[in-house]
């Protein structure tokens, strides 16, 4: 009887030491433990993640940019070719003003030149003489003076014409002059008796040194194009 008592003791105490190891100060710990640890790797999977979506949208942005600068490379266009005078009167600013109008100025060093289209209908042909001081006169027979029908004085390098007399009405226009493909604009100063001789224009010597002739005998008689604008 003592016996089956101290088995019976015995056995509640192995119970009781059974159900006292359960702490209840750990229940839970592990949920809370693999809560933490998700969470630690939530956030380390959100930052990779933004780090991949920031470098993925850093890779699209460069190849936004360099698609870009292709487009732009392949559009730009070449400059149009322009029409660029060798010799303005500048002393005249209407002369100026008009060669803006029909003329490029201030050209791209990349654009072609090219000569105007003399057969657009606004041109006339004519043979053109030269003069200077020295073969000018007063319409008196008086050789080497300034004067001029205008009033405005001959120089060495005037950019400036003569028309026959008969077109006095003629003075102070802006004459564009055309020959092997160089255009001056000059002004209408002067006229001369030269229509008997079939010629259109007495070019001065600004003119027809921007045409390449050192003198009038240099240059002669040559044809020209011209148009009065």
């Amino acid at each position: 009887m003592i016996a089956l008592v101290a088995v019976f003791l015995l056995s509640g105490v192995t119970q009781a030491q059974g159900s006292g190891q359960e702490d209840s100060s750990t229940l839970g710990f592990g949920s809370a433990q693999a809560d933490s640890t998700t969470s630690q790797l939530s956030a380390s999977d959100r930052a990779s993640g933004a780090s991949s979506g920031q470098d993925d949208s850093m890779a699209v942005s460069e190849t936004v940019n360099l698609s870009d600068s292709a487009q732009r490379s392949i559009t730009v266009k070449d400059p149009d070719p322009v029409v660029v005078p060798v010799a303005i009167d500048e002393t005249n600013p209407e002369a100026v003003s008009k060669a803006s109008e029909v003329c490029t100025l201030d050209p791209l060093p990349t654009a072609p030149r090219v000569a105007p289209d003399v057969n657009d209908g606004t041109w006339s042909s004519g043979s053109a003489s030269g003069y200077n001081i020295t073969t000018n006169d007063d319409g008196m027979g008086n050789f080497g003076v300034t004067n001029t029908s205008s009033g405005i004085a001959l120089t060495d390098n005037s950019i400036t014409v003569a028309v026959p007399e008969s077109q006095s009405y003629l003075l102070g226009r802006i004459v564009e002059i055309c020959y092997d493909g160089k255009v001056v604009i000059a002004t209408v100063t002067d006229t001369g008796g030269f229509a008997r001789y079939g010629r259109a224009l007495d070019l001065a010597p600004g003119v027809y040194k921007a045409f390449g002739a050192d003198s009038p005998s240099d240059w002669g008689v040559r044809t020209v194009y011209y148009r009065f604008l």
